[in-house]
């Protein structure tokens, strides 16, 4: 049988799988080196002190040299962190999937390994199997199930388990030997420490910018490079699963607010726009996470306003509520429920500017 003429993409749901995994693959290689290097950082900073868990049994950390470690150390080090939070978002993602598709009669969707890699990349080295089971277990119930499935909700459930699990447990790890926050450990540390020595007048020397870049600083596990999630973002644009419109227009939506916010001056405040690139976890999200083809816009037009105002709600939000300094998780959320509203509008518009040009 002949395909309809009106089937014109060459996309198909396991081609999406596909590419959206193979884009993943180098956030997940430079998550798992810089999570193990600043793991022995931190002990060597620390003396050993914090090498008293299971985890530093298992590693055997008395036989690491903290202050040179080798490539080997580094690899497991990051293994041994990752690995776990994956295994066990996989798990509980895969238990309610299979609830729902057995008592809807359905096939199961392998789709959640997807989604729990994501949450597993916005999760913290030291997060806990609890918080771990407990934020994807929410999300896998209200933002995937009870709407049908993949494809068929308006919020991407890895987004909504990691804002669960940062509402529910905003000082998680604080009293942790080697890592902060759940919160603290998105990169709002170095946004604070921005803001404090900037307003004091002194020169910001923790790191330049071409660490943040290629992830040599703490954050989330998969957010701390944005070389490699630009690497990922094009093979999602290459395979046409993420609109280039959507990116750019975030861009731009980051730039015109970081330039109203330097106008006005102080802290944060005084951050230009590139720096608020590679801070917290916005790279990672705007490739990742807003770009969805099931939550994103599904109009052009719409993509670029959904864009412009994410960036703008990111660097708006950080200028003004110092309790959510990376404020990429409820920007995001904000927007994703404003993007049915931003199509029926745009597709509105265009309905009646055809109207009109037919009058």
């Amino acid at each position: 049988m002949e395909a309809g003429p009106y089937i014109r993409s060459t996309n198909s749901i396991e081609r999406i799988r596909v590419l959206r995994l193979l884009a993943l693959l180098p956030v997940l290689i430079a998550a798992t080196g810089n999570t193990g290097y600043q793991y022995l950082l931190a002990l060597a900073d620390d003396g050993g002190k914090g090498a008293d868990g299971w985890l530093e049994r298992f590693l055997l950390v008395d036989k690491i040299d903290f202050a040179s470690p080798g490539l080997l150390d580094v690899i497991v080090s990051g293994l041994i962190h990752l690995l776990p939070v994956f295994a066990m978002a996989l798990f509980s993602a895969g238990v309610w999937e299979w609830i729902f598709s057995e008592k809807r009669n359905r096939r199961f969707d392998v789709g959640v390994v997807y989604t729990a890699l994501l949450f597993t990349l916005l999760m913290p080295p030291g997060a806990t199997f609890f918080h771990i089971a407990f934020g994807i277990s929410f999300a896998m119930v209200f933002a995937h199930g009870i709407f049908g499935g993949e494809g068929k909700s308006f919020l991407n459930p890895a987004l909504v388990a990691v804002a669960v699990v940062q509402i529910s447990f905003p000082s998680a790890l604080t009293n942790h030997p080697l890592w902060t926050g759940l919160n603290g450990y998105a990169g709002t540390k170095n946004l604070a420490l921005y803001d404090q020595q900037i307003s004091n007048g002194t020169v910001w020397s923790e790191f330049e910018w071409w660490d943040a870049f290629f992830g040599t600083t703490q954050g989330l596990m998969g957010t701390t490079s944005v070389l490699a999630v630009l690497a990922g973002a094009a093979v999602l644009i290459y395979g046409r699963i993420a609109s280039w419109r959507l990116l750019v227009g975030q861009l731009f939506g980051v730039i015109v607010v970081a330039a109203i916010a330097n106008k006005m001056g102080g802290g944060i405040l005084d951050m230009p726009w590139y720096w608020h690139l590679v801070m917290g976890s916005f790279a990672f999200a705007a490739v990742f996470i807003a770009t969805d083809p099931s939550t994103s816009s599904s109009t052009n037009t719409g993509r670029w306003v959904q864009g412009f105002l994410t960036g703008a709600l990111v660097v708006f939000i950080r200028v003004v509520n110092p309790s959510h300094p990376d404020s990429v998780i409820p920007a995001l959320l904000l927007v994703s429920m404003l993007v049915p509203l931003i199509d029926h509008i745009v597709v509105w518009f265009n309905i009646r500017w055809r109207d009109l040009r037919h009058d």
